[in-house]
């Protein structure tokens, strides 16, 4: 089907498991968080409907799969250029081998967003995380 709406498409292997994400602030590695969406797909209702997901802050894995993925997000981090802070989203297959689903070089920053729980876990609250990005931001200019 895809291919009556262009000649070229991208076709992705899917890759069942669980969705985690990990925040980079400053160089700092945050807590990972688990993704529970209640109806079993994380869509925009999931995402953006309060209490159709719960989040796991700090995700309940074992050290070695928690290091696995801070370790591939502050990577990602790096490879991909980013400065002061991003957050890199990835599924976790049965192996517990960490897959990147993409990286938000702007994460939302809203007192509910992942970011700002994953600070708050990590003893950073909202304010305190508000006054970093905007110094991160007048240093870099």
């Amino acid at each position: 089907m895809a291919f009556t709406f262009d000649k070229r498409i991208i076709i992705e292997e899917h890759i069942s498991g669980r969705e985690v994400t990990v925040g980079i602030l400053e160089g700092a590695i945050l807590p990972v968080i688990e993704i529970i969406p209640k109806k079993g797909f994380f869509d925009y209702e999931a995402k953006y409907q309060a209490g159709m997901t719960d989040y796991i802050v700090p995700a309940k894995l074992e050290e070695e799969v928690t290091k696995r993925a801070q370790t591939t997000a502050s990577q990602v981090h790096k490879l991909l250029g980013c400065n002061g802070f991003s957050r890199v989203d990835m599924i976790l297959n049965a192996d517990n081998i960490p897959f990147v689903l993409e990286l938000n070089s702007v994460p939302g920053l809203t007192p509910t967003s992942l970011l700002p729980k994953a600070a708050l876990v990590a003893g950073i609250e909202f304010q305190q995380l508000c006054l970093k990005l905007i110094n991160l931001a007048y240093e870099k200019k």
